[in-house]
């Protein structure tokens, strides 16, 4: 459990709290690329609480600015987007990606007032079909983060945005939980499945380790990215299977995979505090991902706005009778699944009324590293910085052993995934 405080000091993320200063000091992925065409429309996006507008210019640049004219607050998203400017439509005001205003046609050009104007905007990155921003201090510009799947060709990754009507850290406290996959995700018979999909959209087979073995026995590392989370279970009578979740300190986690199976990445950003932007990013590590199947597992169908078709006010189409002899929850959709679950507890639960166990270890772990970092940021301690050398290596890669051997034995943390002295200094 969490002392009410602290809940309210971890989950809230909107401009002007320490856990949403933190969070700025990272990277964030925040809309797909071909959600913006060159000339196109401007994109509404709300982000850690702020309101803001992409745009791709006449030139193919990304701008992500404030929703908000600064002229008297009309909204941009409204605006024209063309000859490599978005133009305000109430008075012609027109900015740059670089939030610089290049037209201000209801002012004297000599008057020199439109060098005095400009319009907040944040620094933004491409890379792999995905559009990252950066939105802290501009002196602590870190680089931009080289994870695994950005560096494989561009079909074998396919990524998924979704809206999550819950806080960030709900959704992420479920990708760090060993033990859920074996009832929500659990299918009740064998699953035939594509070559590297993990699962059905009825859920995991009941003979995958991830399934048969409530409770795994687990373990905690620390690492210079964040956390390494060991969970162990029985393959069969003379084999362990040896399972790891990586924790990429603040937001970003690869869930448990084995070899031949595609790879998992996510990202849990806040949207504001009563929801999340949650990234799936599957991949494939040597050859073309299936997306159909990949896609059809996770059950996402998303309205215009990237909400699900599956949600609360439908009771994400939970089939009772299915309960009997399809899968755990009744539920279609691994995805579906999770945010059923999280969703559920309400925008923000109230951690203080928790009983946590043995099996909530991860959760626990990463709590306080979090509690932690935003303690030491409220003292003038910077956050850690990831390393791309390493970072760029690192996915999830569980393995099958003998029984006898212990979990250091069986799946050893790289040495250059260990902390060092000095190291993730800004």
């Amino acid at each position: 459990m969490l002392r009410h405080e602290d809940n309210v000091l971890i989950t809230h993320t909107n401009p002007g709290t320490p856990m949403g200063d933190l969070f700025r000091y990272y990277w964030i992925p925040c809309v797909g690329s071909e959600e913006l065409v060159a000339d196109g429309k401007p994109l509404q996006l709300k982000l850690l609480g702020e309101d803001l507008v992409a745009f791709r210019d006449s030139e193919g640049k990304v701008g992500l600015v404030d929703e908000r004219c600064p002229h008297r607050g009309t909204s941009l998203a409204f605006g024209i987007n063309a000859g490599c400017g978005l133009t305000c439509m109430y008075h012609g005001w027109k900015f740059d990606v670089n939030g610089d205003c290049i037209d201000l046609p209801s002012e004297p050009e000599s008057s020199g007032f439109r060098n005095s104007i400009r319009l907040k905007s944040y620094p933004t990155h491409e890379a792999n079909g995905i559009i990252w921003a950066y939105m802290g201090p501009a002196e602590k510009q870190p680089p931009v983060p080289d994870f695994y799947w950005m560096n494989l060709p561009e079909e074998n990754v396919m990524a998924e945005r979704v809206w999550q009507d819950c806080n960030y850290l709900q959704v992420m406290e479920n990708d760090v939980d060993y033990v859920h996959a074996a009832f929500l995700h659990k299918a009740h018979n064998t699953q035939s499945v594509e070559e590297g999909v993990l699962s059905s959209d009825l859920g995991i087979d009941p003979n995958h380790p991830l399934v048969k073995n409530p409770p795994v026995k687990q373990a905690v590392e620390s690492t210079n990215y964040g956390k390494r989370y060991i969970g162990v279970g029985k393959a069969d009578e003379t084999t362990h299977a040896f399972m790891e979740i990586h924790y990429i300190f603040p937001f970003y986690t690869y869930p448990p995979r084995f070899e031949g199976e595609d790879g998992m990445w996510h990202a849990f950003i806040p949207r504001d505090d009563h929801s999340t932007w949650s990234w799936d990013v599957q991949f494939s590590h040597r050859k073309p991902i299936n997306r159909q199947a990949q896609h059809d597992r996770r059950g996402l169908n998303l309205d215009k706005d990237l909400r699900k078709l599956r949600n609360l006010s439908n009771s994400y189409e939970q089939d009772r009778s299915l309960m009997i002899d399809g899968n755990f929850s009744g539920i279609r959709g691994i995805a579906n699944q999770d945010h059923a679950a999280t969703e559920t507890m309400g925008p923000i639960v109230d951690r203080s009324k928790e009983h946590l166990g043995t099996s909530d270890m991860p959760i626990i772990q990463m709590r306080r590293m979090l509690l932690n970092a935003v303690a030491d940021l409220q003292e003038g301690i910077e956050p850690p910085l990831l390393d791309n050398s390493t970072l760029m290596q690192l996915y999830s890669k569980g393995v099958y052993a003998p029984k006898e051997k212990t979990w250091n034995e069986a799946l050893p943390l790289d040495d250059k995934y260990a902390i060092k002295q000095g190291a993730g200094k800004r």
